[in-house]
């Protein structure tokens, strides 16, 4: 986190958790992103939208084992197994999820709506071909990408078999096609005749 990001982090006032600031300046900028066309359509947007709220869904769980804890002693679970909730309706906090579930919407609508951290360039800002860094033993271990087992085969020649004669291999060798589209096939495959 940069000196910037962490003034902005610090700046937002709230009792709760913070982990999901960055996931809001990285959606803005996902945005800004689209707006000025660095990202050229919206599946690209969406697709990476999907990916970050995946991430952040992730680190949604890890806060909820964290806070929920798991008795270790067998009694205490069986005890929890029979009444999870407690025995009083007000044991399970559902006014304090709604409650904090507001204030972090009302905080990432209202204060935080397309505020980014000051962008600064890096070394790889302008390197299309940035390659990440390694250690002198861990280069020896690069190794390059797997392109598939058919990347290197050529064609020689390829010669194309227009669509009216597939389909009328396909009709002779008793495989179903509709008779309008053989049809089709046998009259446009036909040698046309000359006009006298």
């Amino acid at each position: 986190m940069t000196a910037d990001e962490r003034k902005l982090f610090e700046h937002l006032k709230s009792p709760h958790l913070k982990y999901w600031v960055p996931f809001i300046w990285f959606g803005n900028l996902a945005a800004k992103a689209r707006k000025e066309g660095r990202i050229r359509d919206s599946v690209d947007l969406q697709s990476l939208m999907t990916e970050m709220n995946r991430f952040r869904s992730w680190c949604s769980l890890l806060f909820g084992y964290d806070w929920v804890g798991i008795p270790l002693v067998y009694t205490q679970v069986a005890e929890q197994l029979i009444n999870p909730f407690g025995e009083d309706d007000d044991d399970f906090e559902t006014n304090w999820c709604i409650d904090r579930n507001l204030q972090v919407s009302l905080l990432a609508v209202d204060e935080m709506h397309m505020s980014l951290p000051k962008m600064k360039k890096d070394i790889y800002w302008d390197d299309s071909a940035a390659r990440p860094p390694y250690t002198l033993a861990a280069a020896d271990y690069c190794i390059p990408s797997f392109l598939g087992s058919t990347v290197e085969m050529g064609i020689s020649s390829f010669n194309p078999i227009p669509l009216a004669q597939c389909l009328l291999i396909l009709k002779n060798n008793g495989l179903g096609c509709s008779s309008k589209i053989t049809s089709e096939a046998e009259t446009s495959s036909r040698p046309k005749e000359k006009d006298d």
